[in-house]
């Protein structure tokens, strides 16, 4: 996996992959921008190319990518869902990248699951705090993964 520069998450999404699956390229027929390019037999997303806008995400049937930016205040994360969607202003259980520790973040936004997608897509912020899982996912937005 490959994490974009702290500098590239302040301008904007960008799509982060940690696909377990060699050669499954859903994610590269999704991308519609050419951000999603196979390296050693699994997608890498170009965040140079990577616009955000989560068609990578909702496609990918491991739920193996995750949009990514950094705000004011926080880090901000899109993520593939399952079952009912939360209610805006919920607190939901994520992690910053698939099969990492999750964190509690506050859902700003969420959309059902598309026809021939895989699934729903949530977005919730992962605010600055004290609390260890949180400064641990704010670190890895910062610095990438130790």
């Amino acid at each position: 996996m490959i994490l974009p520069s702290k500098e590239r998450l302040l301008r904007g999404r960008a799509a982060v992959i940690a696909c377990p699956r060699e050669e499954c390229r859903s994610c590269l027929s999704a991308c519609g921008f050419t951000a999603i390019r196979i390296e050693s037999g699994r997608p890498y997303s170009d965040p140079d190319k990577c616009v955000g806008c989560g068609g990578c995400a909702a496609i990918c049937p491991e739920g193996a990518i995750r949009l990514l930016r950094l705000t004011n205040g926080g880090a901000e994360i899109t993520f593939p869902y399952e079952g009912e969607l939360p209610e805006l202003g919920d607190t939901v259980t994520v992690a910053p990248a698939a099969g990492g520790r999750p964190v509690p973040a506050r859902v700003v936004w969420a959309a059902p699951k598309r026809p021939n997608a895989a699934f729903a897509l949530v977005r919730a912020v992962i605010p600055e705090t004290d609390d260890p899982a949180s400064a641990e996912a704010q670190r890895f937005f910062q610095e990438g993964e130790h």
